[in-house]
């Protein structure tokens, strides 16, 4: 498997696309927050906005795409400075606990050191979060706060 930074080409743009929308779509359920009702025209607009950015991918030996995260600059409300969030932050199932996610988180907290900003990325799904959040946590991120939901 290669990790490499992914372009707004087609081909690239398509491969992101087609695993968010192929995958993670059906798999994020958290009610009327559930990816399944999808916008997909907002939705190709997100990634290109954060593959403009900084995106990953991770590549399986046959080319397919099989983990992808997307970055892009942000501000909290109270302040100019700036941080790298994460667009979106996805692994197909078959390849968890392979090294995948680590090799992007890996390679997202490398870029974040090269342009000198904090680097956030979220657990945002209301299956199994406490698992998926100690995962964070091994791979070297360290928990600043956390999301509550009601309605969800």
């Amino acid at each position: 498997m290669i990790i490499r930074q992914l372009t707004t080409s087609t081909e690239d743009l398509e491969k992101v696309i087609k695993l968010l929308v192929g995958h993670f779509v059906p798999e994020h359920k958290m009610g009327p927050l559930s990816a399944i009702n999808v916008n997909l025209e907002k939705g190709v607009k997100w990634v290109v906005f954060n593959v403009d950015q900084m995106a990953f991918g991770v590549m399986n030996d046959e080319g397919q795409l099989v983990g992808s995260l997307g970055l892009h600059r942000t501000s909290p409300w109270y302040s100019d400075s700036e941080y790298l969030a994460d667009g979106w932050f996805y692994v197909l199932p078959e390849y968890r606990k392979t090294g995948v996610g680590k090799m992007l988180i890996d390679e997202a907290k490398k870029f974040a050191n090269e342009v000198k900003l904090p680097l956030i990325i979220g657990v945002f799904t209301s299956e199994d979060a406490e698992t998926k959040a100690q995962v964070m946590q091994k791979m070297g991120m360290a928990m600043v706060g956390g999301l509550f939901a009601a309605g969800v």
